[in-house]
C-alpha cells in the first residue's frame, strides 16, 4: 500500500515468509496525520495474531485522538495496548501468554516523536548513511547497541529473538520506566525513515536496507517490496514487515550520492537524542515530563471549552489490517449493512461509505464494521422497528469490533438503545449515539464491551447500563447531556454483580454523582474522570478532577 500526502510519501506490507504458515505481523501507514507502525506479534498461531490487531487498534483510537503533547499520547497508547492485551489473554486459554513488540512513530513539523518496545526497530536515511534510532530490548541487541558484537554476530547470535520487554506480558501504566522507549528526532526534508520487524533485520544488514532504498529513492512501494524479497531470498525464516516513509527531497539527495569529505554529516545529527529513550534523562528533562503530564489536563478542558463537541478526526480504513483480513466488503450508501454482515465471513471488515442507512444491524463474530468516514455513517432504526428496539445488537458474539458510526433517534425515527450487548466479546471505538429513549449502550449478562473514544450525548434514558455479569471498559470517551427524561436512570447504571471499569473519560456539567452505588464507588469514579462544568462562568478557568486508574465493582 502506497500513500502520497503533501511533502511526504509511504509505502508499508507485510509478509508472512517462507518457513512460518502464520502472519503475526502487522503494520499501519497514516500520511495524513503523520502515523506510522509496525507491529510484531509474539505468543504464536492465533495468540500473536490478536496480540498485534489490538495493538493496532488501540495505539490507532489513542494517537488519532490529537489531545496533549505527542511524545504524552505515544506513553498512553503504548499502555492502553499493554493493558487490554493482557487483559484479554486472560479470557481464552489459546490466547494466554499473547504479547506483541512495537514501533511506533508519529511525524511533526519536521521532527518525528517513536515509541518503541522490543526489536521492533526505527532506521534514518540521510546525507547516505543509514542511522539505527531504536535500541533493541533484548540481550543480544543491547550487546550490539553497546559495539560488543559486530552486526553480522548479532545476526546469526542463536540467542538473538529472545526480548526482555514486551507490549502485554504484565500490566503497566504510561509512566512507568523501563516499558517504552519515547524520544524525538529531526526528520529532514532530505531523509527517510524505515520502520521494519526483526524478520528483515535478522537476514538483511543495514547496509544493504540502505543501499536498496537510495536506488529505489521516489519509490515507496518499490522499496519496502525489495527489502521483502531480500529477506526472503536471505532464508525468509519468520515474518517480515517494513513501513518506508520519505519526505521530498530524500530522492534527489539519494540519487546524489553518498556524503563526501567535503560534505559530512553533522555529527550531532547522528547522535543528539531528545527525550526519554533510556528510562533515565537529565533533572531539566524529568521535570519537562512531568510539566507535559499536568499539561494535559489543560488541553482536554479548553478542547471541551472552544468546542461543543469532542469528536476524533478522520479515520482511514487502509493499511492496518489489510494484512489480517480474510476479506473486504465496500457497502455504498444505497446498499444495505445487514446484507453486507450475512455475507461476510470469519476476519472480514465491512468498510461503509457515508450516508444513512435505516436498518437494525446484527453483528457476527470476527467481523469488523468500519465508517471509511467517522460518523459519516449514520444509522437509524427502519420505519417499521418498535420505538424500544436497539438500533446495534450482539448477541453471542465474539471478537466483534464497530469502528466510527453515528447512532441516531429523533422524534421522526424514535431509537429505544442504541447498542445491546449479551454474551458477547465486542470492541467499540469512535462511536457516537444520541436520542437513545431507554440507554445509548446496553451491556448484558456475560458480555465484555471495550469502549474508547465514544460520544455519547443527547440520550433522554441512561448513557450505559452494565448488567449482572457483565463487564464493560470504558476510556477516553465523552457524555454529554444525558438521562434528560423525567424519571430517567441515572447516567450511568452498574447492577449488582457488574464491572464497570470507567478510566480517563470526560462528563460535561456532571458530577461523580451520576454513578449509581456506594459512596466509594463514587468517589473511585470521581478519581478515575474528569467533571466539568457545561457552561462556565465567564473568565473562570474550569477545574477537572481525576483522572487516576481505579475500577467500579458492585
Amino acid at each position: 500500500m502506497t500513500v502520497a500526502i503533501a511533502s511526504v510519501r509511504a509505502a508499508g506490507e507485510t509478509n508472512t515468509g517462507l518457513q512460518r504458515e502464520v502472519n503475526e505481523d502487522r503494520f499501519h501507514v497514516d500520511a495524513a496525520r503523520g502515523l506510522f507502525m509496525v507491529i510484531d506479534g509474539v505468543g504464536g498461531q492465533a495468540a500473536g495474531g490478536k496480540a498485534a490487531d489490538t495493538a493496532v487498534q488501540m495505539l490507532r483510537a489513542r494517537l488519532e485522538r490529537e489531545t496533549g503533547p505527542v511524545a504524552l499520547r505515544l506513553r498512553e497508547a503504548v499502555a492502553v495496548a499493554n493493558n487490554e492485551i493482557h487483559r484479554l489473554a486472560r479470557l481464552r486459554p489459546e490466547w494466554d501468554g499473547m504479547a506483541c513488540v512495537l514501533t511506533a512513530v508519529v511525524v511533526r513539523d519536521g521532527h518525528a516523536f517513536v515509541g518503541h518496545v522490543g526489536d521492533t526497530r526505527l532506521y534514518k536515511l540521510r546525507r547516505g548513511l543509514i542511522e539505527k534510532v531504536t535500541r533493541d530490548h533484548s540481550p543480544v541487541g543491547e550487546r550490539e547497541d553497546a559495539h560488543e558484537l559486530s552486526e553480522r554476530d548479532a545476526m546469526q547470535h542463536p540467542r538473538r529473538n529472545e526480548v526482555y520487554r514486551d507490549v502485554g506480558s504484565e500490566p503497566h501504566e504510561p509512566t512507568d520506566t523501563d516499558f517504552i522507549d519515547v524520544q524525538e528526532i529531526s526528520f529532514e526534508p532530505d531523509s527517510a525513515l524505515l520502520l521494519c520487524s526483526d524478520g528483515l533485520t535478522d537476514l538483511v544488514d543495514s547496509a544493504s536496507i540502505n543501499q536498496i532504498a537510495r536506488r529505489l529513492a521516489g519509490r515507496p512501494q518499490e522499496v519496502v517490496a525489495a527489502l521483502i524479497a531480500a529477506a526472503n531470498e536471505a532464508g525468509g525464516k519468520d515474518n517480515v514487515t517494513v513501513v518506508y516513509v520519505e519526505h521530498e527531497q530524500f530522492p534527489v539527495a539519494a540519487r546524489t550520492g553518498s556524503a563526501g569529505a567535503d560534505d559530512p554529516p553533522p555529527p550531532e545529527e547522528i547522535t543528539r537524542r531528545r527525550g526519554t529513550s533510556d528510562g533515565r534523562g537529565t533533572t531539566r528533562q524529568r521535570i519537562v515530563r512531568m510539566a507535559n503530564i499536568a499539561l494535559l489536563a489543560i488541553v482536554i478542558v479548553l478542547t471541551l471549552v472552544r468546542s461543543d463537541t469532542v469528536a476524533p478526526p478522520p479515520l482511514p480504513i487502509e493499511g492496518a489490517q489489510a494484512a489480517s483480513d480474510a476479506g473486504r466488503i465496500v457497502v455504498q450508501a444505497t446498499e444495505s449493512i445487514a446484507q453486507a454482515i450475512q455475507r461476510a465471513r470469519a476476519g472480514t471488515t465491512i468498510v461503509v461509505e457515508p450516508g444513512e442507512y435505516r436498518e437494525t444491524l446484527t453483528l457476527k463474530s470476527q467481523v469488523r464494521l468500519v465508517s471509511s468516514v467517522p460518523r459519516a455513517a449514520i444509522l437509524r432504526l427502519p420505519g417499521a422497528a418498535s420505538e424500544r428496539a436497539a438500533a446495534i445488537v450482539a448477541m453471542g458474539v465474539s471478537d466483534a469490533a464497530l469502528d466510527g458510526f453515528r447512532i441516531v433517534g429523533d422524534a421522526a425515527t424514535p431509537l429505544g438503545t442504541g447498542i445491546l450487548a449479551a454474551d458477547s466479546e465486542l470492541f467499540l471505538s469512535n462511536v457516537e449515539i444520541s436520542g437513545a429513549a431507554r440507554v445509548a449502550l446496553d451491556i448484558g449478562k456475560g458480555s465484555r464491551v471495550r469502549v474508547i473514544a465514544a460520544d455519547i450525548a443527547d440520550n433522554p434514558g441512561s448513557a450505559l447500563t452494565v448488567r449482572a455479569g457483565a463487564t464493560a471498559l470504558v476510556s477516553h470517551s465523552v457524555f454529554r447531556r444525558n438521562s434528560s427524561t423525567a424519571g430517567a436512570p441515572t447516567t450511568i447504571v452498574v447492577e449488582d454483580q457488574g464491572v464497570a471499569e470507567l478510566t480517563s473519560n470526560i462528563f460535561v456539567g456532571g458530577n461523580p454523582s451520576v454513578l449509581t452505588g456506594s459512596s466509594e464507588a463514587r468517589a473511585a469514579f470521581g478519581r478515575s474522570n474528569w467533571f466539568i462544568d457545561a457552561r462556565p462562568p465567564a473568565g473562570a478557568r474550569p477545574t477537572p478532577r481525576g483522572p487516576a486508574s481505579s475500577a467500579v465493582r458492585r
